[in-house]
């Protein structure tokens, strides 16, 4: 039986450059709980080291308003 290889951890910073976001966001939302307004991608500790699942990353941005206009976007807020 194969072995099922465990999904892609990346560190804060690769994580960060992943969701295009400054490096300093995704470490402040750890402490807030919010992320661009919106519950941050959960992480793991291995150790003292911080992970995020690559899953958690997709899932919060597929989570991201999507618009198709500029002013779509400006009636939404």
């Amino acid at each position: 039986m194969p072995k099922t290889i465990p999904p892609a951890l990346l560190t804060a910073d690769q994580a960060a450059d992943y969701l295009g976001i400054a490096k300093t966001e995704i470490a402040q939302s750890r402490v807030t709980g919010s992320l661009s307004g919106l519950e941050p991608p959960y992480f793991i500790r291995i150790g003292k080291r911080v992970r995020y699942p690559i899953e958690a990353l997709n899932e919060w941005r597929n989570n991201l308003p999507q618009y198709k206009t500029l002013a779509e976007q400006e009636a939404g807020n």
